[in-house]
């Protein structure tokens, strides 16, 4: 990986932090890349490099239980698959407030991100865009 990748954790509403590599342009349209059952968002090192390649920003997001991201609480394995939608929704949703946050500087807006995801990441990305 180069040296675009930014790795960081955030605080999604009130659970524990979730891992994600961002790299590429601030302001370009995004992408958000979300891995299968096995994986990590360090197995998309390729597909990142090859969109960041291309001018795009993407986001690769640690599934819970996955990566660096917090392993789960007992209480969420009933609704493991309804954790893993209410995840990504929380990812969508800060790239949308830093959207805004762009625009109310004054700085061009890139457009809605559009989420690719692969076989578990597919799955979650379905049941997400049906909200």
């Amino acid at each position: 990986m180069g040296s675009a990748y930014g790795a960081g954790t955030r605080q999604d509403g009130g659970m524990r932090s979730l891992a994600r590599i961002v790299a590429g342009p601030d302001g370009a349209p995004t992408l958000v890349l979300l891995h299968g059952i096995t994986g990590s968002a360090v197995s998309l090192a390729e597909a990142i490099d090859h969109w960041v390649g291309r001018s795009y920003r993407v986001v690769a997001v640690d599934a819970r239980g996955h990566g660096l991201s917090p392993r789960w609480e007992p209480t969420q394995l009933e609704r493991a698959g309804e954790v893993l939608v209410e995840d990504l929704i929380a990812v969508l949703e800060d790239l949308a407030a830093a959207s805004r946050g762009r625009a109310a500087l004054g700085l061009p807006t890139p457009p809605a991100p559009v989420v690719i995801g692969h076989s578990m990441g597919a799955a979650t990305a379905m049941v997400a865009a049906g909200r």
